[in-house]
C-alpha cells in the first residue's frame, strides 16, 4: 500500500467516524442529513436542557427551511431557526437559560461547517463567503469575548462577535481565505 492509499483510507475513516457509519456517501441527501444531525448534536450541548427530546421534527423543519432558502446563509436563517426553538426568545428561567437566537446559531453555522467539510459529497451548490464562525467557548476564548457563553448571546451580541472575528481574520492575514469562507474561516483557524 502506497502514502496516497493509507491516506485516502485514514480520510474515509475519519469522514465516516465524525457522520457515522450509517451516512450513504453516494448520497448527497444522507450527507446532508448527518450533517444537519451532527450539528444538531453540537447545538444540543447546551439545548438538551431547554428544548423538548424531539429532534427528528426540530431536524425535518430545519432541513425544509435550508432547502426553502436555498441553502444560502444568512443571518436571516439564524433568525427563522430560531422560531423552531419556540415562542420565547428565553428559553429557561433564573441564570438557567438559553437564548433561541445563541441556539440556532450553533445549529446553523455548525450545519454549513460541516457542509463544507463534506461538500465533495454534496451535489448542492453552496456560496460560502458569507458564512459566520459558529460561536462556541473555544471561540468566544480566542476573541476574549466574556459577556455571554455562546447559548445565551443576543442577536445584537452575536453580531458584534462576528465584527470582532472578522478584524483578527484580517490581523492573522486570512483575507484570501475569508473571501471564500466568510468568518467561517475563523472556526478552522481558531480550533
Amino acid at each position: 500500500m502506497n502514502n496516497q492509499t493509507l491516506i485516502h483510507l485514514s480520510i474515509t475513516f475519519l469522514e465516516k467516524a465524525v457522520l457515522g457509519r450509517e451516512t450513504d456517501f453516494k448520497s448527497s441527501d444522507s450527507v446532508i442529513d448527518s450533517c444537519i444531525s451532527k450539528a444538531d448534536g453540537d447545538m444540543l450541548t447546551a439545548g438538551r436542557f431547554y428544548l423538548p427530546k424531539d429532534s427528528e421534527t426540530r431536524r425535518s423543519a430545519y432541513k425544509k427551511l435550508l432547502k426553502d432558502e436555498n441553502y444560502i446563509f444568512s443571518r436571516g436563517l439564524i433568525e427563522k431557526t430560531a422560531l423552531l426553538f419556540g415562542d420565547n426568545e428565553i428559553i429557561g428561567s433564573g441564570k438557567m437559560y438559553a437564548t433561541r437566537f445563541g441556539l440556532a446559531q450553533k445549529l446553523v453555522n455548525m450545519t454549513y461547517k460541516y457542509f463544507f467539510v463534506y461538500k465533495r459529497y454534496i451535489d448542492q451548490e453552496i456560496d460560502y463567503s458569507k458564512c459566520d464562525c459558529p460561536l462556541d467557548s473555544i471561540i468566544l476564548g480566542k476573541i476574549k469575548y466574556t459577556r455571554n457563553v455562546w447559548s445565551k448571546v443576543t442577536k445584537i451580541e452575536y453580531e458584534d462577535c462576528q465584527e470582532i472575528i472578522k478584524n483578527e481574520i484580517q490581523k492573522c492575514g486570512l483575507s484570501e481565505e475569508a473571501t471564500v469562507l466568510g468568518n467561517l474561516v475563523f472556526d478552522f483557524y481558531g480550533w
